[in-house]
């Protein structure tokens, strides 16, 4: 039987946190010139995604398994 845990508002926090770097991490890619997006602002939003979502998995597995 699977139990459920009441949602705490760190997590809530946290999530909002994360949230808001989300986006300010797609605006690196919100200006395009001719149609393309210039390949160091990918990189650099690539990159920048690959941190926040690395940061929000590890944040989320403690706080599940500790908190």
């Amino acid at each position: 039987m699977v139990t459920h845990k009441k949602v705490e508002l760190t997590e809530l926090f946290y999530d909002l946190v994360y949230v808001y770097g989300f986006s300010q991490t797609t605006s690196l890619i919100h200006h395009i010139h001719h149609g393309v997006v210039p390949t160091l602002s990918f990189v650099a939003f690539a990159i920048g995604m690959l941190i926040m979502l690395n940061s929000w998995m590890v944040q989320t597995v403690f706080t599940n398994r500790f908190g």
